[in-house]
């Protein structure tokens, strides 16, 4: 669509034809940058800027957020943001919301170029979002120039041991397919986003005072109905410019017409038109759709590479997941196995015990055996012949009748000594093998 049919799509979203004071607001808008006077701009922003990347906001009758969860059968539709609903049904309708808004999905619009474009020229003081979706960071924007009022999918944590959970950890966990996202210690993983009831992050309380110092407000995207983000833009000085931005005329700016003499002024009609038309007017227009272009090539590359990578990661999980079912399966069937050749090691056991018994019974006979054998060796000797120093005679303890005995009886003394020694001596290999045995 050319830029003639954008403006009469604007122009006819607005209620046909442009309000009188419209073109003169954005006119004031860009004077009072180009002049100089705007130094320090600050934006305060809503779903409305986020809509042409996809994703749907929250109360409009027939595409808002809230609208199209009326199929999950919530008590109400702000339940997807009640802690309490979340920790009792975590599987839906958060995560099923989550796969549908978490960041790497859809790519930033125009309008948070044209914020970038603000802060490449030390325009920009700070933006507020009520935006979860990460985009003013994907388009470029330095962490410490966005307030994430109400937090964002950036950075998560466990409930349960309030671990700090990285995006990726997120991304590994299946958000993408709708699944749930535990930690490690099983407990439920929160992205930081502020469900109802809960506290602001403080970074938003402390950046308030950079309403004071603001000294042109540009208010964009947003029904200006949530508190207290819609009371901000009552926080800068009186005297300071305000420009709204929007679908139709919300808060103060109902009033509003920016004639001479006040300080509000707005544009009816779709974000990226009313950004496109206040860039023509500052000579910004060539720069803008560089960055969108610059921009969007510089994410595909990104988002490409990370999915590439993000499946090499799947594929090897699936592969140690598949190694470690086969090292079940070796493990059990080697538990079977063992189940088996341990009965038949118990069966072994048994039969080896048994005849380490029947071996100690044997040599237990054997050893009695050499003792009587021992006994009748000592029984049948006639003692320990002692040779006598006179004439060669012998006495023994036992010895015959006269206590005499002559060399020729010595000698059969010592033969039959040595023949029980070699008796005693084979016995002894013979336990000897059945000890072995």
């Amino acid at each position: 669509m050319g830029q003639g049919g954008r403006r009469k799509s604007a122009d006819a979203a607005s209620g046909g034809g442009t309000p009188v004071g419209q073109d003169e607001a954005l006119a004031r808008a860009a004077e009072l940058i180009k002049s100089g006077k705007a130094k320090h701009i600050v934006v305060l922003t809503g779903a409305g800027i986020s809509t042409s990347a996809g994703i749907p906001d929250f109360r409009s009758s027939s595409t808002g957020l809230y609208h199209n969860l009326a199929r999950l059968n919530l008590p109400y539709p702000e339940a997807v943001f009640s802690l309490d609903f979340f920790e009792d049904r975590p599987e839906r309708p958060f995560w099923a919301l989550a796969k549908e808004l978490y960041p790497g999905k859809h790519f930033p619009t125009p309008t948070h170029y044209f914020f970038k474009h603000l802060h490449n020229n030390d325009l920009l003081l700070r933006v507020f979002t009520q935006n979860i979706d990460t985009l003013e960071s994907a388009a470029g924007l330095p962490p410490a120039s966005v307030v994430e009022a109400h937090g964002s999918f950036a950075t998560a944590h466990c409930l349960a041991c309030r671990r700090a959970v990285d995006s990726e950890y997120v991304l590994r966990a299946g958000v993408r397919r709708g699944q749930v996202v535990r930690c490690e210690c099983g407990g439920l993983v929160k992205p930081d986003i502020v469900f109802f009831g809960e506290s602001l992050p403080e970074k938003f309380f402390k950046s308030l005072s950079d309403l004071t110092l603001c000294d042109f407000l540009i208010v964009i995207g947003t029904s200006l109905q949530v508190q207290p983000f819609a009371s901000l833009v009552n926080y800068v000085r009186p005297t300071c410019p305000r420009l709204l931005i929007n679908r139709e005329a919300v808060g103060p700016f109902v009033r509003a017409g920016w004639k001479e003499g006040t300080r509000d002024g707005c544009w009816l009609g779709d974000c990226d038109e009313g950004v496109r038309r206040l860039c023509d007017l500052l000579g910004w227009e060539k720069e803008l759709g560089r960055l969108v272009k610059e921009g969007r090539a510089e994410l595909e590359k990104l988002w490409k590479r990370k999915e590439a990578e993000d499946e090499a990661d799947r594929l090897e999980e699936e592969a140690d997941a598949s190694d470690a079912g086969e090292g079940e399966v070796r493990r059990d069937a080697d538990r079977q196995s063992g189940d088996m050749g341990g009965d038949a090691d118990k069966d072994g056991a048994g039969e080896e015990g048994d005849g380490q018994a029947e071996a100690a019974r044997r040599a237990a006979k054997a050893a009695d055996a050499v003792q009587a054998v021992e006994r009748e060796t000592d029984s049948a000797r006639p003692g320990v012949v002692a040779e006598s120093e006179a004439g060669g005679k012998s006495a023994t303890p036992d010895g015959g009748p006269d206590g005499v005995v002559d060399a020729a009886d010595k000698v059969k003394v010592v033969e039959a000594d040595a023949d029980a020694d070699d008796d005693v001596e084979q016995l002894e290999r013979a336990v000897e093998r059945v000890i072995v045995e």
